[in-house]
Parts: structure tokens; C-alpha cells; sequence
């Protein structure tokens, strides 16, 4: 390990602390982008965390940022508790193999002129320190298998398998370098439903086996709430609720996340026909389209006065119970924590 990356006991493996990313407007009379606007959240090993919500509500940025593909704006990201914009250049090269990145999509992530071999051979060749310590024919046979395909197969170019198939190669390459934190930008979101399944078991095996962390991010509550331990739920580059996934899903406490919830099925026809959909009234508005107050407010079945002028903070919801509390919602309405003992929980 490099002397820039030393473990920091107690410290989450991974932690964003006000993390900005901010893009300048194409036009000189256009508004500022806030793709990513003041996000704070922490990864523990061996921990997933879920990020929901909607196309264009920052997920992706924040994981270009988490990989190190973009720069915030203003913020850190702490390693380990070291903040990887200080680190030094063989500092920065060693976090590269730390954290990797699973895409969204195994059509377009694999290079159709080389094959699973040379794809998954490829880290080797970028990281020469990890090539000198390893056969990697043998490493790439390995990997195959890890993955659940036949190694003979290795020779064989993208087009020649299947949009499932393409995917584990993708997840294979991931894991060459044997990293700690594995970004899955909605790694299935492009795959049928059946396959689905099988890529998300293949993660969950991974993990168990390696001791992974992921960051798992998502549109579709379905799966995020077979992999995660705790989610975090983004409108407009905020975090507007987080926790584990018992209690987001048990209580949310976020009229957004109600609303996601609500249109999410499920596999009981008799529950389904009886549940409420909450309805939006309004489009996404734009990240450059923001104002003042709860940028929920536009869209909120509950909105009043007060979300017009004050932007909540994300803050503790419902009892603080022995233990800790680990719930936050950012709402004016939101159940605030009051102290509860054993009995009266």
C-alpha cells in the first residue's frame, strides 16, 4: 500500500464531505449547473451503498468524482480519512486500483476490436507493478472463472457473447486489480430481467468472497433494496434521505422517496391493488432551474410557505433510539428525533 494511502481506524473506507460539482453554463446569460450540490455520505468495508433517484439527479456525477474521472468543484474525498486531491502522483495511481468502476452498459464498455483476453489483460499493462507479481494468462483464466464463464472462451471478441456475458467481462476487468470499492453505475439497468438476477448474485458472491464495498447505483428500487445495506436518496445533487434499507423502506420519511416508493411494484397482486400512488404534479426541473427554498417544492404534495424560502437541512428523522440514529431526512416536515428509552420505543 502507498505511504499516501494509510488506513485511518474508525474512518469510513470512503467519505465525500460537502462534495460540490458545479459545471459553468455553455451560454454567457445561462445559469450555473449544480450537478452534485453539497453531498456528504460515508462507505464502510465490506458495506453497499444504494443511490437512487431519477435521471439527471447527479448519480453518475457522483460517481465520475468517487473514480476520480471528474474533479469537484469545492469538497473533499477522503480515502481511507486521506483527501485524494492531496495525494501524490503514485498516491493517485495507487488509488486507481482501489476503486474501480462496473458500467452501465455491456454493450458500449468493451473495446469490439480487442478480445476478453486483452480486455481483462489491459490493467496489467497500465499498472506494470501488479504485472510483475502475477502470471496474467493465469490471472485472466481466473478471472473468467470468477466470473462464471468458460477461460477457453477467452480469445473470443465482445460480439461474441451475450449482453449478460458482457457484463460479468466488464465486472472481471473491475476486479483485476483486486480493488476495495467498486462503483456499479446501474451495472443492470440494460439487461433483461432474468439476467438481472443471475449479475446481481454474481455481486453478491464477490463481495462475500473479497470483502468489497459498492457503491450501487440505480433508478429501480426493486434491485437496489435486494443489494444494499443502506441508501441514499438524490433529487437535484442533494441527498434528500438516507438509511439503512429497512428504515427507508419500513418509513420514508421524504415525500420524494414516498412518491418513488409508491410507483415502485410489488409482487403481491392484492397489496399492489390496495397501495396509493402518489402522483408528482410536475416535470424534473432543470439543475440550473433551482431558486431558493426546498428544491422538492415544486413538485411536493405537501409544500408550504416555508419550503419556498428555507432549504432543509438533511437531519435526523423519527426517534433517536439506544444505539444511535442513523435515519436523516431533509424535510421541514419530517418527523425530528426526540430521546425514547427501551420501553417506551
Amino acid at each position: 500500500m502507498s505511504a499516501d494511502l494509510r488506513p485511518a481506524p474508525d474512518e469510513p473506507l470512503v467519505q465525500t464531505v460537502d462534495l460540490h460539482r458545479h459545471y459553468a453554463p455553455r451560454r454567457r446569460s445561462g445559469t450555473v449547473i449544480r450537478a452534485v450540490d453539497g453531498v456528504s455520505i460515508g462507505i464502510g468495508a465490506g458495506e453497499t451503498l444504494g443511490v437512487v433517484g431519477e435521471s439527471g439527479c447527479g448519480k453518475s456525477t457522483l460517481a465520475r468524482i468517487l473514480i476520480g474521472l471528474d474533479r469537484p468543484t469545492s469538497g473533499q474525498v477522503l480515502f481511507e480519512g486521506t483527501d485524494v486531491a492531496t495525494l501524490s502522483r503514485a498516491g493517485r495511481k495507487q488509488l486507481r486500483r482501489e476503486v474501480q468502476l462496473v458500467m452501465q452498459d455491456p454493450y458500449t464498455s468493451l473495446d469490439p476490436r480487442m478480445t476478453a483476453e486483452q480486455i481483462l489483460a489491459e490493467p496489467f499493462d497500465i499498472h506494470r507493478d501488479a504485472r510483475r507479481s502475477v502470471n496474467v494468462a493465469e490471472r485472466v483464466r481466473e478471472l473468467l472463472e470468477m466470473v462464471g464463464l468458460n477461460p477457453d472462451h477467452a480469445r473470443r471478441y465482445p460480439h461474441e457473447f451475450s449482453g449478460g456475458q458482457r457484463q460479468r467481462i466488464g465486472i472481471a476487468r473491475a476486479l483485476a486489480l483486486r480493488p476495495r470499492v467498486v462503483v456499479c453505475d446501474e451495472p443492470v439497468s440494460a439487461l433483461d430481467v432474468s439476467i438481472q438476477a443471475q449479475v446481481i448474485n454474481l455481486l453478491a458472491e464477490l463481495q462475500q468472497q473479497f470483502g468489497l464495498s459498492y457503491v450501487f447505483i440505480a433508478h429501480d428500487l426493486s434491485v437496489v433494496r435486494q443489494v444494499a445495506d443502506r441508501i441514499a436518496v438524490m433529487y437535484l445533487g442533494r441527498i434528500v434521505e438516507d438509511g439503512t434499507c429497512d428504515e427507508v423502506f419500513a418509513d420514508p420519511e421524504h415525500p420524494y422517496t414516498q412518491a418513488l416508493l409508491s410507483a415502485a411494484p410489488v409482487p403481491d397482486p392484492l397489496v399492489q391493488r390496495q397501495r396509493r400512488r402518489i402522483m408528482l404534479s410536475t416535470d424534473l426541473p432543470g439543475p440550473g432551474d433551482l431558486g431558493v427554498g426546498c428544491r422538492f417544492r415544486t413538485r411536493c404534495p405537501r409544500a408550504e410557505s416555508i419550503c419556498s424560502t428555507d432549504d432543509p437541512a438533511l437531519l435526523p428523522a423519527g426517534l433517536t433510539l439506544p444505539g444511535g440514529q442513523t435515519h436523516r431526512a431533509a424535510c421541514h416536515f419530517a418527523r425530528r428525533p426526540h430521546t425514547a428509552t427501551a420501553q417506551g420505543a
